[in-house]
């Protein structure tokens, strides 16, 4: 290597300024010769002051950096651009370290054109090895939220447990670039995982893998232990692992057990063709796929419990309600009955004993109107609202009730007549026999308001069907004493032509 005796044009003490932790830095004089060099400059090149200084800045990188870096491109395009006095903002490269690991540097140099430092180089050889792995770590953790967001969609938008079951392995496979893959799930007995869904699994597995012992060798450690196994190709051969390898005609295969509230339901099986081994991090977010997908399997069981509940509730409810209005009817026929043939307080008591047996069907009819809200969808059209309310009046005919008809429609259906019967029904109980009751229709702002009882809860509920508000209000305002006025709104039919409407 040459070497120049002449002297460096500015101190070498002048360029103590430019030594920075972490980056290595040469300073080339106009001869692009190496004329002060920090310790980390040598460091990394292994070299010591009489092998860098004054010597030709080509020569030096050629002799001592080119042989630590990785790839030989790096190297034609650093001398390259030496060469041709081309500044560089940024290059990377990988280098060798002397103990064997690898680092990797930003290489970048800069010509000074300002006095008195014109024609001086400065080259940085700066270490990002920790920021690059870094910044490979949070590009690998958002891969993995990525794909762990996209399982929990598939799972959290599945309508049944069949279509989360599929949808997750096929989701799974084609985000980790797996070959093929199974789901097993427990049986009620849980002695045997059945297949349930498979993709490009030969059919001799299948034939004999259909139906899994859980309690043999080495399934007992993902179906019984509730544990995650790994099996990966070593070529030792005869063993029940290079057999299971060997049968789905892959390098390795995860074995990931899909878990509802830390027990054991099934299992997702993935496996690989060019893998032969699986690192920590892809492991790591199998198992997270695998407790996500156990997540929905419980919410699939929960909802199938819960609509099985419902069946068989609504079932009770049918069979009490039939039985209770037949004995209704027979209680209805003795006592009127025992009307015709009483007399003084034995009569007075019989009908007390309708009226009582009147109550109870009423109960039931609420209950009834209640269950048609909550399992049928509201189903508006037009609707007179003087014929509801005349249909109302029919069946408390004991009411006096004051109401003028009118040619208003509404959006309503066929249990709009629920609401003026129990509101009707509501004053004769409170407000006796005697009561006045008046019903008027008119345009109203919204307002709001509440109401108590089991028929008030349904008129608030019909209300809200149909898209309306109700309030209570006293009759005269200051004096609750005088009695209460209830107020609800509805949406009016407009007709905006022949068989046509606006809402």
């Amino acid at each position: 290597m040459s070497r120049t005796n002449a002297k460096s044009i500015q101190p070498r003490e002048t360029f103590q300024i430019l030594d920075e932790p972490g980056v290595g830095t040469l300073v080339l004089d106009r001869d692009l010769q190496v004329t002060w060099a920090n310790a980390y400059a040598m460091d990394i090149l292994s070299a010591c002051e009489e092998e860098i200084l004054g010597c030709d800045a080509c020569q030096v990188l050629d002799t001592h950096l080119v042989p630590l870096l990785r790839g030989r491109e790096d190297a034609h395009r650093l001398l390259a651009t030496m060469r041709d006095e081309d500044e560089i903002p940024g290059l990377d490269f990988s280098v060798q370290d002397s103990r064997g690991e690898e680092r990797r540097f930003v290489y970048s140099s800069r010509k000074i054109e300002q006095e008195p430092f014109a024609g001086i180089w400065v080259l940085r050889i700066r270490d990002v090895t920790e920021r690059k792995e870094t910044n490979e770590g949070l590009l690998s953790s958002n891969r993995q939220l990525l794909i762990l967001n996209q399982i929990m969609g598939v799972s959290a938008s599945s309508l049944s447990l069949d279509e989360l079951l599929e949808a997750s392995l096929s989701k799974t496979l084609d985000l980790l670039d797996f070959d093929l893959g199974l789901t097993y799930l427990l049986n009620p007995e849980r002695t045997l995982a059945l297949t349930r869904y498979h993709h490009e699994v030969p059919e001799t597995y299948l034939a004999r893998n259909r139906a899994i012992k859980v309690h043999h060798w080495p399934w007992n450690f993902v179906f019984v232990a509730g544990q995650p196994r790994y099996l990966e190709l070593r070529g030792e051969g005869g063993t029940i692992e290079e057999d299971i390898l060997s049968s789905l005609g892959v390098c390795a295969l995860a074995c990931i057990p899909i878990l509802a509230e830390s027990v054991v339901v099934g299992a997702l099986f993935l496996g690989s063709r060019k893998r032969e081994e699986l690192f920590d991090e892809e492991r790591r977010l199998l198992e997270a796929i695998g407790s996500e997908i156990g997540s929905g399997v419980l919410r699939s069981m929960l909802h199938k419990r819960l609509e099985a509940a419902h069946r068989e509730t609504n079932l009770y409810l049918d069979v009490m309600t039939h039985d209770i209005k037949n004995a209704e009817n027979v209680a209805n026929l003795y006592c009127d009955l025992l009307l015709d043939m009483l007399e003084g307080d034995a009569a007075q008591y019989a009908r007390k004993l309708k009226g009582s047996i009147r109550k109870s069907t009423g109960i039931l009819q609420n209950i009834s109107t209640i269950r048609r809200i909550h399992q049928e969808p509201p189903d508006l059209e037009p609707v007179h609202l003087s014929h509801v309310i005349r249909t109302g009046l029919d069946r408390t005919p004991e009411a006096g009730v004051s109401f003028e008809d009118t040619p208003t429609e509404v959006w309503a259906d066929d249990l709009l007549p629920e609401i003026f019967t129990n509101l009707i029904g509501n004053a004769v109980k409170f407000g006796g026999p005697d009561a006045a009751i008046t019903i008027r229709v008119e345009d109203y702002p919204e307002e709001e308001g509440c109401g108590e009882g089991l028929g008030l809860y349904i008129v608030g509920m019909l209300i809200e069907r149909y898209g309306g508000r109700i309030w209570v209000e006293d009759r005269i305002e200051g004096r609750p004493d005088l009695g209460a006025s209830f107020r609800f709104t509805l949406r009016e039919v407009v007709h905006a032509g022949t068989d046509e409407y606006e809402e």
